[in-house]
């Protein structure tokens, strides 16, 4: 058909339907039936695409021996995640719960697990029992924007629970929940959440509790991976609270409740026991779990003095219970760490037993030659430095301002009253070759009292406590900076006062704390000393370590003061042949096993050493700022053990030594070309005309923010 002739027709077309129309409208049809219900829609992101989840019981109600709960699943930007399902195999979600018993007359109260099921087959032995999403799947309700409810399948008024716990509405319950998915595609989430509160009366608020430590007090020391509990399930304290309560045991009746467990690991290797023929022998804390025994055998509490209780009971107001450790130990939480006699007491047996009722002590007693220690001072006088020699009168102060006696200056093996001279500290201490011999020992004075053996030391420490040097050469530089960090230990009775270190009434000893002599030092544009450089959070070392980090301890400046980066010993012989090790402060911090979370290379499980913020100082945003590169101008050198068969050790400048001191062992061929390409020297020669003019190029390339995004990997 031509174009023409189909415009013809839809013309006549439309002519023929309008001389039909009478041009009246015909009747409304009739309504349709209503639609059938449809599923309600959903709002916010499904769980399966959630990056992360965070988890807030809302509400609890309890009915009739029936607990049913809201709950709501959110990610960090607040957007509900919906979709958990009974029926998905990744949805691993649980519930538990727990409530809180008191002991009559007493101050006791612990946690004691419901739902629970026995762990030998003998049935005498109790885990925490949960109830999971999988198991029941009208349990669970969906509202299809990140709320749910949760409705219990035991009845806790006819339940027969496996260990006899009776459920008590009046008493403070908790629920918790543990969630934990993995995907096929390695991504997993994990969460935990609980609720405390009174069934009989819903009250949430006011309700008995339980709370003695934080877990954030526990982050001092551990990296919060190391304590993510069970493949990474539990995550918070109060699920381990409620977990590990005082009715849960190993297969072998080994206690597992929290403050036995806590005190009992962190005794580590120096755990002990007696036996069966009363000799007492080393019994670490060994439980069986579902990879076989364990045995926390190894250096777990690095604290000096050992019985400082606070570091973990620290004083926090916001925790209810934080001075209940003092007022009432139970026996579960002193066998942790004394096992003389459990058999006798039978106190591994009754969780009702208080040692306090019998055993009066307050372990902060160990911590007191500390608190008197930290109010003494060292006082230089007469100080002068002239033809490479010093001079100088120095003497310790106690809180009146009255010089300490001689005798209370201890003297131990390598405990003696010492002055560790270090010049270029503004440079962090760099001594670099002025001198013949830079070892510490070249560079320390120490003072002893006269003796049989050694009558006539070079340097007496006389009664009276005034120590005195003349003119003591010790080629230290012309115009240079000098410091004078004084290192000294005193001897404290019970009360906190100074004593001859000879008495009866020691009690124990502590290294003042004082601020070191410096004279000669450079000054900024502002005309401030300038001192060290601030490389690492002394405040952050002490979290751990408490009040004494090592020997000598006068702070981390007296750590730096003695273990400069070209320093190391040469004691350990392999096949014969006398070892060379590194004692630069960086190497021995670095190398340290407890510091190294990785336990393939001897780590602790504890500390992740690659998360570099856990010790060096950070800005107020939390940014790694004490770590700096570029600094091969200043004649620093590393030293490092050539190999474990050969005595002879080996030198790096400043920026490669700095790496070497956690690479090292893990070296390459491509490693150290890579340094020597970059400006970099690693050696058998330490001699400042090669190390001290490397220009290393590292800090083009690796910044500190760079290094932290590589290790916090």
């Amino acid at each position: 058909m031509t174009k023409k002739t189909s415009i013809a027709l839809l013309i006549g077309s439309a002519l023929f339907i309008g001389g039909c129309s009478d041009g009246k409208d015909g009747k409304d049809g009739e309504d349709g039936a209503s639609g059938g219900g449809g599923e309600p829609g959903t709002s916010g992101l499904h769980i399966d695409m959630a990056a992360e989840a965070i988890a807030n019981i809302n509400n609890a109600v309890y009915s009739d021996g029936i607990i049913t709960l809201d709950f709501e699943l959110e990610n960090k930007e607040g957007v509900g995640l919906y979709g958990l399902s009974a029926e998905n195999k990744f949805h691993d979600f649980r519930f538990s719960l727990a409530q809180l018993q008191s002991t009559e007359g007493t101050e006791l109260k612990q946690w004691f697990s419901l739902l629970n099921a026995t762990t030998n087959e003998d049935g005498t032995t109790f885990e925490q029992g949960f109830e999971s999403i999988a198991d029941c799947n009208e349990c669970l309700v969906d509202h299809k924007d990140g709320t749910y409810t949760y409705t219990f399948s035991t009845n806790l008024t006819t339940a027969d629970d496996a260990a006899g716990i009776v459920f008590d509405p009046a008493l403070t319950q908790r629920i918790a929940i543990e969630m934990q998915f993995e995907y096929d595609s390695g991504h997993e989430l994990a969460e935990n959440a609980h609720y405390d509160w009174i069934p009989a009366t819903n009250a949430t608020e006011g309700v008995e509790t339980r709370d003695l430590v934080t877990l954030e007090t526990c982050y001092s020391c551990h990296q919060p991976a190391s304590l993510k509990a069970h493949g990474g399930r539990r995550l918070d304290m109060e699920n381990c609270q409620s977990c590990h309560n005082g009715l849960v045991t190993d297969p072998n009746a080994i206690s597992v409740e929290l403050g036995h467990m806590v005190h009992a690991i962190h005794m580590g290797e120096n755990r002990e026991g007696k036996n069966a023929e009363g000799n007492i022998v080393p019994m670490p804390y060994t439980i069986a779990g579902y990879g076989g025994d364990h045995a926390f055998d190894y250096p777990a509490f690095p604290t000096k003095p050992f019985m400082d209780c606070a570091t973990c009971h620290v004083e926090d107001e916001t925790l209810a219970d934080k001075d209940l450790w003092l007022a009432n130990a139970n026996a579960n939480a002193c066998t942790g760490c004394h096992t003389d006699s459990p058999a006798q007491h039978n106190s591994n047996k009754n969780p009702e037993l208080a040692c306090t009722d019998c055993h009066q002590v307050d372990h902060r007693k160990f911590n007191k030659p500390y608190e008197s220690a930290a109010a003494y001072d060292a006082v230089f006088e007469n100080v002068k430095v002239e033809n490479g020699a010093i001079s100088f009168e120095v003497k310790a102060l106690d809180i009146e301002g009255a010089t300490v006696s001689g005798l209370s200056h201890k003297i131990y093996k390598y405990t003696a009253p010492v002055v560790q001279v270090s010049w270029n500290v503004e440079k962090d201490g760099a001594i670099g070759d002025a001198m013949a011999d830079s070892s510490p020992w070249a560079r320390e004075i120490e003072f002893l009292r006269p003796t049989t053996t050694n009558p006539s030391p070079e340097h007496e420490l006389p009664d009276n406590g005034v120590m005195t040097v003349t003119a003591k050469d010790m080629g230290i530089p012309d115009g240079v900076s000098v410091e004078l960090m004084p290192i000294f230990s005193i001897c404290f009775d019970a009360q906190g006062a100074d004593v001859d270190c000879a008495s009866d009434k020691v009690a124990g000893s502590a290294y003042i704390k004082s601020e070191p002599h410096r004279i000669n030092m450079p000054t900024d544009d502002k005309g401030n000393a300038v001192a060290r450089r601030a490389i690492l959070d002394e405040a952050k070392c002490r979290d751990c370590h408490s009040a004494e980090i090592r020997h000598k301890d006068n702070g981390l400046v007296a750590c730096e003061a003695c273990h400069t980066s070209d320093q190391g010993l040469q004691d350990d012989t392999v096949d014969g042949v006398k070892q060379f090790r590194g004692a630069g402060f960086a190497w021995k911090v670095h190398k340290a096993s407890g510091h190294y979370m990785n336990k393939k290379y001897g780590g602790s499980g504890t500390v992740m050493k690659t998360d570099c913020a856990t010790c060096h100082v950070t800005d107020s945003n939390g940014n790694v700022d004490g770590i700096e590169l570029g600094r091969a101008s200043e004649g620093r050198t590393y030293v490092f053990p050539a190999s474990k068969t050969d005595g002879t050790p080996m030198y790096a400048s400043a920026d490669s030594g700095a790496c070497m001191t956690c690479h090292w062992g893990h070296e390459s061929d491509a490693m150290l070309s890579h340094f020597k390409s970059n400006g970099g020297y690693y050696g058998p020669v330490k001699a400042d005309a090669i190390i001290g003019t490397a220009e290393e190029a590292c800090a083009v390339c690796h910044s500190p923010a760079k290094l932290m995004e590589v290790h916090n990997k």
